[in-house]
Order: C-alpha cells, then sequence, then structure tokens
C-alpha cells in the first residue's frame, strides 16, 4: 500500500471521526434570556425611560470595548444594558441578545464543532465568562455564565424596584430577514423548537415566529418583513389594563399607545424610546 493510500485512509477516517464528534456533542443547557445590551443617544434619555417611566433601578456600570455599560435590573437573573453612541438613532440598535448557559467553555466547543465561528472565551468588564457568535442575520448572539463574584449575581436582591413595570422579560424579539423553520443558528445549532409560527399554513410565506430555548420557558420571536431595529425585549405583565394606568400616570411627555390584541390572542403593548427603540408589553393570559 503507497503512502498516498494510506494518507488518504487516515485523512477521510479523521474527517468521520469529527464528524461523528460534531453530531454527537450535546448542546449545553440555555437557562434563559440573561440580558439585552442597546445602544442608546443620551444616557439621561435611557434614566429617563428605562428608569423612571418603566420603573427599572440602574444597579451598576463596567467598561466594554464599545464603551461604558450601565446596567438596569429587571429581576435577580435578567438586565437591560446600554451604552451611549450619539449616532445611535441611525444605528443598528442591538449590540447583543445573551443566554445564560452554565459552561460557557463547553458551549464555545459545541459551537466550534458544529462550525460556528465564534469570539475567544474571555471574562468582561463585570466578571463574567462570554463568548460571542452571530446568528444568520447578524445579530450578535452572546452566551454568558454569571459569576458568583460578578456584578451581575453580586446584585441579588437589590435594585429591585417595586415601581417596575414587569419582573421578566418573557421573550426577545430579534431581526431576521426571513421566516425560517430551519434557521441554521436556532434551529439547525442551537436546537430551538418552533412554539408557533403565523400563518399556520407552512405553504405561505411565514410573518411571525416564536422558538423555544428548550430549557427554559423564554423564547425568540422573528417577525418579517422588518427593518433591522425591530429587535427589542418584550416584558410580561399580569394585567395590561393597569400597565397602561400606571403607564399613562408616569408619562410626563412620553407616549403611550393603544394596546392590541396579538396573533396569539393575548393583549400588546408596543411603545418606542426617543431613540425609536422598540419596547413590547404582553398580558400573561389569553383573552376571554
Amino acid at each position: 500500500m503507497t503512502y498516498k493510500r494510506i494518507f488518504t485512509i487516515l485523512f477521510t477516517g479523521l474527517i468521520s471521526i469529527c464528524s461523528l464528534i460534531a453530531q454527537e456533542t450535546k448542546r449545553p443547557a440555555v437557562w434563559g434570556i440573561a440580558k439585552m445590551t442597546f445602544l442608546v443617544s443620551d444616557m439621561e434619555m435611557a434614566r429617563e425611560y428605562y428608569g423612571r417611566f418603566l420603573g427599572f433601578d440602574e444597579a451598576f456600570s463596567y467598561p466594554s470595548p464599545s464603551g461604558t455599560v450601565v446596567s438596569f435590573k429587571i429581576n435577580d437573573r435578567q438586565f437591560l444594558e446600554f451604552i451611549v453612541d450619539k449616532q445611535a438613532k441611525e444605528k443598528k440598535r442591538l449590540v447583543s441578545v445573551s443566554l445564560e448557559t452554565e459552561s460557557v467553555r463547553d458551549m464555545l466547543l459545541y459551537l466550534q464543532a458544529q462550525g460556528v465561528k465564534v469570539s475567544p472565551c474571555i471574562t468582561d468588564g463585570a466578571g463574567n465568562e462570554v463568548i460571542v457568535t452571530q446568528d444568520a442575520a447578524g445579530n450578535n448572539v452572546e452566551f454568558i455564565d454569571l459569576k458568583a463574584d460578578g456584578l451581575h449575581r453580586k446584585s441579588k436582591g437589590k435594585f429591585l424596584s417595586e415601581n417596575r413595570i414587569s419582573k421578566r422579560m418573557h421573550h426577545a424579539g430579534l431581526y431576521a430577514e426571513k421566516i425560517d423553520e430551519q434557521d441554521p443558528f436556532w434551529v439547525k445549532i442551537l436546537k430551538c423548537k418552533e412554539i408557533v409560527r403565523y400563518p399556520l399554513d407552512k405553504t405561505q410565506p411565514g410573518v411571525i415566529q416564536y422558538l423555544g430555548l428548550g430549557d427554559c420557558t423564554e423564547n425568540i420571536e422573528h417577525y418579517s418583513p422588518c427593518d433591522e431595529n425591530f429587535s427589542h425585549p418584550c416584558f410580561l405583565v399580569e394585567d395590561m389594563q393597569e400597565t397602561i394606568y400606571t403607564l399613562k400616570e408616569r408619562r410626563n411627555g412620553q407616549t403611550v399607545n393603544r394596546p392590541s390584541i396579538g396573533k396569539t390572542k393575548r393583549w400588546l403593548l408596543n411603545l418606542q424610546t426617543p431613540d425609536k427603540t422598540r419596547v413590547e408589553f404582553t398580558e400573561a393570559y389569553c383573552i376571554k
């Protein structure tokens, strides 16, 4: 047997082994949406809108390559974060959506085994381990392990204002160029399962789709057609009428839009910040 033949057999075997490992590598658990980070044109505007109007407490700040990150707390495991960019209104305002996992290093190995381009594992300015990749639409998706000695975990039990309009982010709405039942990142790589899509008739182009993360109840929403600034947090509220009335009482110049009934038969409320960044609210129950 020639050396060339031996090399061919060994190389083919190696490729087969790598392919088998990639197929058998289990995706680490994703425990929920940890945070969404947005550009804002002015931090005082963010404090007025997300702080006074929506009632979330400003918790802490930390450095990042893109600038100082200011964190507002939704609950002990979810945060909204902001970075000042004077041209935010003219840019894609979503910086990243962050998904919590217990082992960023295992997630890194898993994504690499699937052929995904992903950043090296680093410790961010808040003391957490993170990696970053992108989905098919170019959204930055961060996987984060919130460390016990990091700023997020150390804030447990603090900065939880009784005035906050919601106590949980229900889903992250993310820009998608189109609805794809076989989305290469969210479905094929992350193994997200479709909860529902509209129209229900899959012979027609999809308009809206909800994808479950698998290990938790939070999900990703895709809506198409839309612009790249569709991306938004959606907050869960128990009573939409009470939410609307509370916002009315606090508005002080802020616009409170009319509610609507969504395709999932729940009350929805969509607002916009002065930067034109979307903020959504959904009621916990279907209408009766």
